[in-house]
Order: C-alpha cells, then sequence, then structure tokens
C-alpha cells in the first residue's frame, strides 16, 4: 500500500515529532506538579477512603493509542481490585481535552447507593458514564451524559446493572494553566459525592 503524499510529508517532517516530544516532558512534569498537589490535600483531607487504596504517591502513565492518539493519566488516589476500585484519574487526551474522572465500583457503592444517588443529583453540571462498561474517557453522549439530563432512577440503574460509577469534568487543553486548579476542585467535588458520612 502506497503513502499518499500528506503522508509521506508527515513522514519527512522530523520536526512534529521533536516538538511533541518536547511537550510531551511539559506534560509529564505538569502532572507531577499535580499529583504533590494531590498529596497535600489527601493529607488535609477527613475522606474515609476504602482500605487499600494507595495514598502515598501516584501513579503516572502515558500511551500512544486511546482511538489513535496519545494520552498521559495520573492516577492518585488509587485502588484496582477485581470486587473494588476507587481511583481519581486525570487524564489528557491529545488533541481533545484535559479531565478529571472518579471511578467507584464495590462495598461502598453497593450500601450507600440511594445515598450516592442524592449527593450526585446536587450536582447537575457533572458527568455521569452511562456506559457498560468504565473504560472510556471520551465525552460522546453515549459515554457520558450531565447529571442535569438523568434522573435518580437512570443512577441507580447504571449502579445496580453495572456495578459501577464514573463522574468526570474536562477543560480545554488551552486551558493549560489551570489544569492543577481544575483537579483539586474536581477531586473535592467528587469526594463530597461519594461522601456516605
Amino acid at each position: 500500500m502506497t503513502p499518499t503524499d500528506e503522508e509521506l510529508a508527515i513522514l519527512a517532517d522530523n520536526h512534529f515529532l521533536k516538538v511533541k516530544n518536547d511537550v510531551s516532558k511539559k506534560v509529564i512534569a505538569y502532572l507531577s506538579e499535580i499529583e504533590r498537589a494531590l498529596h497535600h490535600q489527601i493529607q488535609q483531607s477527613d475522606f474515609p477512603f476504602p482500605e487499600g487504596s494507595f495514598l502515598k504517591a501516584g501513579k503516572i502513565a502515558k500511551g500512544e493509542q486511546y482511538k489513535g492518539l496519545p494520552y498521559f493519566i495520573l492516577d492518585y488516589p488509587r485502588l484496582f481490585t477485581h470486587e473494588e476500585v476507587f481511583a481519581f484519574r486525570n487524564m489528557l487526551w491529545w488533541g481533545h481535552h484535559y479531565s478529571a474522572t472518579l471511578h467507584l465500583k464495590g462495598p461502598k457503592l453497593d450500601r450507600h447507593a440511594e445515598k450516592i444517588t442524592e449527593n450526585l443529583l446536587r450536582e447537575k453540571d457533572v458527568y455521569f458514564c452511562v456506559n457498560e462498561q468504565p473504560w472510556d474517557y471520551h465525552f460522546e453522549p453515549n459515554n457520558y451524559l450531565k447529571i442535569k439530563d438523568l434522573g435518580k432512577i437512570d443512577i441507580l440503574h447504571q449502579m445496580k446493572t453495572n456495578g459501577f460509577i464514573k463522574i468526570s469534568n474536562f477543560i480545554p487543553l488551552d486551558q493549560w494553566n489551570e489544569f492543577s486548579s481544575f483537579t483539586l476542585t474536581c477531586f473535592a467535588r467528587f469526594l463530597k459525592c461519594v461522601n456516605t458520612i
């Protein structure tokens, strides 16, 4: 299969990849700053994190192929087991957005579905995952809808049928200077949503 003229031009251009590598280093450095800010917020928090949650440090990772595009993630705090998930994930998706997401699965959700639903219904402009599986991070209507467009029955159905919830929000990539404050605001807000004390 012969490349197109556009593809050959990109193949011959080494400038873009050099810039990509430079900006990738800046993204990783910024996520490290955000990790430190989250660490401070976690230390000050009285939220009852599930037993086994990793609270000492975050995990930063990157990949090249989320729907064909590079991405960077920071998971902190995080707990991933077969029975339970409690993870706050920040994701920069190349060409799209920067998002903050809380993923919850397990005993806390099962025991406190009604209370968590009541909390969520107060957060009209937060996005709620309506997907059958939790591993997508795009904001198309088959994955996320704003809570203002859902009712109590919809939220409870997601919890009971699919066994997890994800709540999320995002900002455009050109709001780079806001990523840190956005992350900390979302973290506090999302913890409030799932706090059942």
